[in-house]
């Protein structure tokens, strides 16, 4: 994709808690500075007092969420996509100082002004970001509407096309979404001059989500190996473990439970952040807390390393564990892995450096990048490759990733009709035709499956949707044309097409590459490997079932035409039909019998009278 114009493509890291923006140009990437003169732009939104359709994004907004912090809303990326429901939403509403309601399952943002009642959800909030951000950027370099915008590989579709909608709002044009694990290994790929052919794995701790990827990198190429990743997991629950800690201080020590008071709740997540970053560089630290309880000025309470370690400990090795699953999953040597390259803020954490480079035996980590950056400027090298300005000439490299698991429909016998094969590299697009198996069938109904079981529902059902209005036809004379289309960003497209006919309908569903972890995908594997037995014999038993079923159905089709409905044929048929429907695999010798019987009574009408449509076993 070259885009035909003279404007600067730019790369954008849309974090959890901060953004950064940068782009290619001669050769060089360039962090592109906010009005405010820093390369780092806080992902807070506020809503200004007595004005609410008035916002102040960034820095200044965050000062503002200071002295009127239900005004003021942040970690938006942990909402986007997400149901009211979900309980990593759940489990977080405690410590956020906005008001956060349910409607309909969706999660919205409601901001009070006296009178005034301003609701706004987590993609127009995204929106107002990403705006604020493209007004920056061409303060600086002129238009820039076209962009590499970066998510967690473990955003789901909804996350994903979330994400798509508040950008194009936002007046971008999305080129790619780039996962975060990949923009930093085109980040240091480029720096380090890495030599080919060699594994590296990614270790990205964020605000608000982690991701881990072994990614093998050739002369042309970034492969994705395995990934791994939660994207409940970030530096702001290690915050929540300081935040939890003061919460139980003040009550013990001074009857006082801040998590009842917006503004001073605020006012914590803000200490307890930076405690938390000072811990990375010195082994204690004061948190100061000014005029938090009535009749104290100001608290100050001691806060150490190894206490912070202690309490982190169960959340470090949780990410070290993850480490461990996709190393394993991967099939590739620890020994192998030639570079293990940290990203995200909270990667600076001693402990977790530490723990990480035991599990490696003491390999040294790679911190040659800067961990706010990166992923910005892996944004920025992948959009370079997409534009057609002179000056953002890049040789394009090319990231190969790909489903983990098989995607298919089951036929209305029970099997599993594979389209798109496990490790098929996307985006791709894959088809498939289905035929209706009894007279004037009106609807056809698709159960999308993925999975490696040839009986359908020992998979995992994604989705089921229907076709309908079908144009009368004889059993298995009505084609439907049954697409599967992953795109470059993840997102699987289903369409049905009436063959002959523009009788379409189209569906975008709740899955992507790692819609499923790579343990339950290992399970997956093996579950099916375990199985070949059984579903060898499943599948004679259904082959066996299709027969038999298409040619009650074929014969019953031709007795009519023959005015011969109340023949003793006929009644065998459907009664034979509605027998061998019933069963439910392990039961071939039951529909040998039955066919045996059938072709018996059966076969010399269908010669007699040249039956169509039957079908050769």
């Amino acid at each position: 994709m070259y885009i035909m114009d003279n404007n600067y493509v730019i790369g954008i890291d849309l974090g959890t808690t901060n953004c950064c923006a940068a782009y290619y140009k001669n050769k060089a990437i360039e962090i592109l500075e906010n009005v405010e003169g820093g390369k780092i732009t806080p992902s807070f939104v506020f809503f200004c007092k007595n004005q609410l359709t008035n916002v102040v994004v960034g820095k200044h907004g965050a000062e503002m969420g200071m002295r009127l912090p239900e005004n003021g809303i942040y970690e938006i990326k942990r909402f986007i996509g997400k149901t009211y429901q979900e309980i990593s939403l759940q489990n977080n509403l405690q410590y956020f100082s906005f008001k956060v309601e349910d409607n309909d399952n969706d999660p919205i943002i409601v901001i009070e002004d006296k009178n005034k009642v301003l609701k706004k959800t987590p993609q127009e909030i995204t929106t107002i970001i990403l705006q604020k951000i493209k007004n920056d950027v061409e303060a600086k370099i002129g238009t820039a509407d076209k962009a590499v915008i970066t998510v967690p590989t473990y955003f789901n579709t909804s996350q994903r096309q979330a994400t798509l909608a508040a950008a194009e709002e936002a007046g971008f044009t999305v080129l790619k979404l780039l996962n975060e694990p990949n923009a930093v290994a085109l980040s240091y790929f480029f720096k380090d001059n890495v030599d080919d052919k060699c594994y590296s794995l990614i270790y990205d701790l964020g605000g608000g989500t982690f991701d881990v990827s072994i990614l093998k990198r050739t002369l042309n190429s970034i492969d994705v190996i395995c990934v791994d990743g939660d994207t409940s997991l970030g530096g702001k629950d290690l915050d929540n473990l300081i935040i939890d800690y003061v919460c139980e201080k003040l009550e013990k020590e001074y009857e006082y439970n801040p998590k009842s008071d917006r503004r001073n709740m605020r006012r914590l997540q803000t200490e307890c952040q930076k405690a938390k970053e000072h811990l990375s560089f010195t082994t204690a630290t004061l948190i100061i807390l000014e005029g938090f309880v009535k009749d104290h000025d100001k608290i100050e309470i001691s806060f150490t390393r190894k206490q912070f370690e202690e309490m982190g400990e169960k959340l470090f090795r949780r990410t070290i564990e993850i480490v461990r699953r996709c190393v394993n999953n991967s099939r590739v040597a620890k020994d192998k892995i030639k570079n293990i390259v940290l990203a995200g803020g909270s990667s600076r954490i001693p402990k977790i450096r530490e723990l990480l480079s035991a599990y490696f035996d003491g390999k040294t980590l790679t911190k040659s990048i800067n961990v706010e950056e990166c992923v910005a400027k892996g944004a920025a090298l992948q959009a370079a490759m997409f534009s057609s300005n002179s000056e953002q000439r890049l040789d394009k490299i090319k990231i190969t990733d790909v489903i983990p698991l098989s995607l298919g429909i089951e036929d209305n016998y029970g099997e599993m009709n594979f389209i798109i094969k496990k490790n098929t590299p996307i985006p791709t697009s894959k088809f498939k035709n289905f035929v209706n198996t009894h007279k004037n069938q009106a609807t056809i109904t698709f159960k999308i499956f993925e999975g490696e079981r040839l009986e359908a529902t020992k998979n995992h059902l994604l989705h089921k949707f229907r076709l309908d209005n079908l144009i009368p036809a004889p059993p298995r004379q009505r084609e439907v044309i049954l697409t599967l289309n992953i795109d470059q960003n993840g997102i699987l497209t289903i369409e049905a097409k009436e063959k002959y006919r523009s009788n379409v309908k189209e569906v975008k569903i709740n899955y992507f590459r790692v819609t499923q972890s790579d343990t339950i995908i290992e399970k997956v594997l093996l579950d099916s490997t375990n199985h070949e037995a059984e579903d060898l014999r499943f599948l004679i038993f259904v082959t066996k079932k299709k027969y038999l079923t298409d040619y009650c159905t074929s014969a019953m089709y031709n007795l009519e035409k023959l005015s011969m409905k109340k023949h003793e044929i006929y009644a065998l048929c459907k009664t034979t039909f509605a027998h061998v429907d019933s069963l439910k695999g392990k039961n071939e010798d039951i529909i040998d019998e039955l066919t045996e019987k059938i072709k018996e009574k059966c076969d010399p009408i269908v010669k007699k009278y040249r039956f169509k449509y039957m079908q050769d076993l």
